[in-house]
């Protein structure tokens, strides 16, 4: 499940979903009393903790997300009183909605903090950020590694470059005839099982 393993992430789980179900009650607070500053102290600290958790255990979108809560709720407690209203909603679904992700991690769900882009697109709207996209939360693993190619093989440092340049124009050209529909795929499977031989070497 990405960069967390299941056993370190079950050390956090209860320390988050209490801090999250903190945050949630305290939030309930504010709606009704929107000058109850020491609500939202407690709601950023408590949030602030859940962040450097998901930080440890390597769940970086989640971090990412938590943290822009924080970011939200920051912008809540600068403003007047009464004039965020509509932000506490956003707010607090964001944090349902994190509370639920890590449940289901725990639970054996698989770590896509894409599930969470919906609300965290809410919560950039919201604070006037632009130009948000699905690629905020797109955290894959990297330590996998694809299968060695069945006839790997080793260019000189002089020859790397011209045979990378040579197979990008093969699949550009493959492609090109493909979206003409006068066939491409071969020309495109040629470059990729190219770039497989000398996938060690990128």
């Amino acid at each position: 499940m990405g960069g967390a393993s299941t056993t370190i992430l079950s050390w956090i789980t209860t320390e988050v979903d209490q801090a999250l179900s903190h945050v949630h009650e305290q939030l309930a607070r504010v709606r009704s009393d929107p000058a109850n500053t020491v609500a939202i102290g407690s709601c950023q600290e408590h949030l602030h903790q859940v962040s450097g958790a998901l930080r440890m255990v390597g769940l970086a979108g989640a971090t990412r997300f938590c943290e822009n809560i924080e970011s939200g709720l920051s912008r809540v407690s600068a403003a007047r009183p009464g004039a965020a209203t509509g932000a506490l909603g956003t707010i607090d679904r964001a944090v349902v909605a994190l509370r639920e992700y890590v449940d289901g991690l725990e639970r054996g769900q698989a770590d896509v903090p894409l599930r969470l882009y919906p609300v965290y697109r809410e919560l950039a709207e919201q604070q006037g950020v632009q130009g948000v996209s699905e690629k905020d939360l797109f955290y894959p693993d990297l330590a996998l590694q694809a299968p060695a190619h069945h006839a790997p093989r080793t260019l000189g440092a002089q020859e790397l470059k011209p045979f990378l340049q040579t197979q990008r124009a093969l699949f550009q050209r493959g492609l090109l005839a493909l979206l003409r529909g006068k066939g491409g795929l071969p020309e495109m499977r040629q470059a990729l099982d190219a770039l497989h031989q000398v996938a060690a070497q990128l």
